[in-house]
């Protein structure tokens, strides 16, 4: 389900999240990417920050580049 196995064990960790937007539970998404894969942060109240490109291998992540990729 991701791209690699550094990102995977941040998902592990739960230091990211594979979700849809509207899926995910306290806490707030800071940027409006349009992605599924968000990375973490915070205790008890979340802040989810979505991600275009994957911090470890480079893969694009989020559904918009990747639709302008695929328009290519």
């Amino acid at each position: 389900m991701t791209c690699c196995a550094e990102f995977n064990r941040l998902m592990d960790q739960d230091l990211a999240r594979f979700s849809q937007p509207h899926q995910l539970s306290n806490g707030t998404i800071v940027n409006e990417i349009d992605t599924e894969y968000y990375l973490v942060f915070g205790e008890e109240r979340h802040r989810y920050v979505g991600v275009n490109y994957c911090p470890f291998c480079g893969r694009v992540l989020s559904r918009g580049l990747w639709n302008l990729e695929k328009k290519k």
